[in-house]
């Protein structure tokens, strides 16, 4: 637990918290003053508009050579404030700012004349009581479902075999790319999920390993917060169906086809998922989305863009069978919409198309070839030791509750003239996609379906509670009229059922190695420590891709051969200036840090295991530099790894040094 408590994991994650709830503060005081958004509206409808506009910004910039913070930010800011004024309005820009202005100033002087409070100046409109109240829960409820999913995902790091594996490295290396300028690298795959990683490491300011370590976990919690959303805007539940949705995919494992070995590793998928349902929300009921029909179309374009920037089996084989089944049985008055998100998703192919035709060129790889590979997941595989029933009567009891579920909404679309249409393209779609786990094809990856698959079980368990809930209202008149309440008892019995009710196959399973979390958690404090590029690291060469971009590196058979001559002939030296120009090759940091594995644990079969056995050598070079008086500290200590500091240049490497 302490590890958790000092980790730049939960840092990230509060900072970026912090972001969120200033920008919707700024939204709430400046952009949306009347027409007010709740929390919940606000992310979600801002996540289907401006992120995948992020991630094409983001690719156009890495294309441009100009890929930064600063010019992300720049571009954002010129997007957004378009946004804001409007198409209409850039049209007669004069007018609109001279009519702005003028009743901005005009308000500014009123306020000033009448005295206002030095804290009205903060405050935000105010509105009804009732609506206040309502956003109020639902901002609150909002940050609990997002707070409980996060924390369930991160206990998961105990079974965690994903840090520090080769696929692990791999991806380090794609996700530090990007700073290079690269966006496809020698092994062409969709790649929007790693520069999201890297761009979250820069605007919460953690390191590129945090960010890989913690994506998986961001995917999952928002992917909670808008199947919330997502129950709360196709049913007539506005609290407990969505509450009981969103915990049942953050705190259920033992009825959810999920690899635990791997839930901290990123999932394409879910991410791609996070702006594939609010699309598909706003393509069965346009409405919600408040848009113009350019507007519609051309966010649709971007997001279908970023899906397929991000994951081709959710563009290609999740994203079509919802647009067919939708366009069928939505309401007459959303056709058009219904065509132009249609026309915007075949849009989207031709733009992607062009764009990996030109990468396969490029690189001189096969499309055919690229494409395939890019439909099918080698690291995707389904192994669920943890589900308390077989996968499949699981899936068979979770068609069976669409049946039950779509027979009751239609006697209540029958007699009771309630629209329950996204209810029934939901349930059709879920069976659909169980259909396809039958399908044997060298395109269709079956593991990448049931990976899916375990989105969509929570989001039938959200419309089945609806259904039952719409029910007990008919004969509770206002059953959710106490949803404080109700809701609080779900959430309450929700997390003592997953704590004492799966606590027996959870803990069958096999905790993961000690070394790879310590080691990067010594990374982690190491890059919280010290300044970047003042020193080097001396580890094994499996983790020298971290080094890339922050520090020096040093593999052991250099440290132990190499350093104490280059040592000696530096400190012989010193004290003549031009010697170190002329011979940069002796050269040392300013400070050394040696990762030094123990013995005692030896037993542990990984990457690291054959370093433990070099213990003794690496603790006589580190004698033998401390019998020269060179300065030797201990920096980091657990029950497998030391960490050594040699000082090279006091005073001179620490951030907290340099600046005081």
């Amino acid at each position: 637990m302490m590890t958790f408590l000092t980790s730049s994991i939960l840092l990230g994650f509060i900072r970026l918290c912090l972001i969120l709830l200033f920008l919707f503060y700024l939204n709430r005081k400046f952009i949306n003053v009347k027409n007010h958004v709740n929390f919940l509206d606000f992310i979600v409808k801002n996540w289907f508009r401006y992120g995948s506009v992020m991630v094409i910004v983001i690719f156009i910039l890495v294309e441009l050579n100009a890929y930064n913070l600063f010019n992300c930010f720049f571009v954002f800011t010129i997007l957004m404030i378009m946004d804001v004024i409007g198409i209409a309005n850039l049209k007669r820009p004069r007018e609109y700012f001279n009519t702005k202005i003028k009743t901005s100033l005009l308000n500014l002087l009123r306020n000033i004349e009448n005295k206002k409070s030095f804290w009205f100046w903060f405050s935000l409109d105010k509105n009804k009581k009732s609506q206040k109240s309502d956003n109020t829960f639902i901002l609150l409820l909002t940050v609990l479902i997002g707070g409980i999913t996060f924390f369930s995902r991160y206990y998961f790091i105990i079974y965690d075999n994903y840090s520090l594996s080769d696929a692990w490295i791999y991806d380090l290396f794609k996700v530090i790319q990007f700073d290079n300028q690269f966006w496809f690298t020698y092994e062409l795959s969709t790649d929007a999920e790693l520069a999201i990683v890297n761009f979250y490491g820069k605007i919460t300011d953690v390191s590129p390993t945090i960010a890989l370590q913690v994506i998986a976990i961001l995917e999952s919690t928002l992917l909670s917060i808008i199947i919330f959303w997502v129950i709360r805007n196709v049913t007539l539940s506005k609290f407990l169906a969505p509450t009981i949705a969103a915990l049942f995919f953050g705190l259920v494992y033992v009825l959810t086809p999920l690899n635990v070995y791997f839930l901290l590793k990123g999932n394409p998928t879910f991410l791609a998922l996070t702006f594939a349902l609010p699309a598909f929300v706003f393509y069965v009921n346009p409405s919600l989305s408040k848009l113009g029909k350019l507007s519609y179309w051309l966010c649709n374009l971007f997001l279908f863009i970023t899906i397929g920037l991000t994951d081709l089996f959710t563009l290609c084989i999740l994203v079509p069978p919802f647009l067919i089944i939708g366009i069928v049985l939505t309401k007459k008055k959303y056709k058009l919409y219904n065509l132009l998100g249609l026309l915007a998703y075949l849009v989207a192919l031709l733009v992607l198309f062009a764009i990996y035709s030109y990468a396969c060129y490029y690189h001189r790889a096969d499309i055919v070839e690229y494409l395939q590979n890019n439909l099918l997941s080698v690291s995707s595989y389904t192994y669920v030791p943890q589900l308390i029933l077989p996968y499949s009567e699981i899936i068979r009891y979770a068609q069976w509750s669409t049946t039950i579920g779509c027979s009751l909404v239609l006697v209540l679309a029958i007699f009771k003239k309630e629209n329950w249409r996204a209810s029934i393209i939901f349930y059709l779609y879920f069976n659909f996609l169980i259909l396809l786990t039958f399908i044997k094809s060298e395109w269709l990856d079956i593991d990448l379906v049931n990976n899916s698959i375990s989105v969509f079980i929570p989001i039938i368990i959200g419309l089945n509670a609806a259904v039952v809930i719409r029910i007990f209202n008919l004969v509770f008149y206002k059953f959710e009229k106490f949803s404080p309440i109700t809701v609080s008892l779900v959430i309450g019995g929700m997390l003592y059922a997953a704590i004492f009710y799966q606590q027996k196959n959870i803990n069958s399973l096999t905790v993961s190695e000690q070394t790879p979390k310590d080691i990067l958690h010594a990374y982690d404090l190491i890059s919280r420590t010290f300044f970047k590029n003042s020193y080097c690291i001396v580890n094994d060469p499996a983790t020298q891709v971290i080094s890339n971009n922050s520090h020096f590196f040093m593999n052991y058979d250099f440290f132990m051969k190499d350093y104490p001559r280059i040592d000696s002939i530096n400190t012989a030296h010193r004290k003549e200036p031009n010697f170190l120009v002329k011979n940069p090759e002796y050269s040392l940091s300013k400070s050394v840090l040696v990762f030094v594995l123990k013995k005692s644990h030896a037993d542990e079969k990984n990457t690291f295991a054959e370093n433990k056995f070099i213990q003794d050598k690496l603790v006589h070079t580190i004698k033998l530099l401390r019998s020269r008086k060179r300065t030797v500290k201990l920096f980091y200590e657990t029950e497998v790894l030391k960490v050594y500091e040699i000082v090279n240049e006091p005073r001179e490497s620490k951030i907290s040094d340099l600046i005081f």
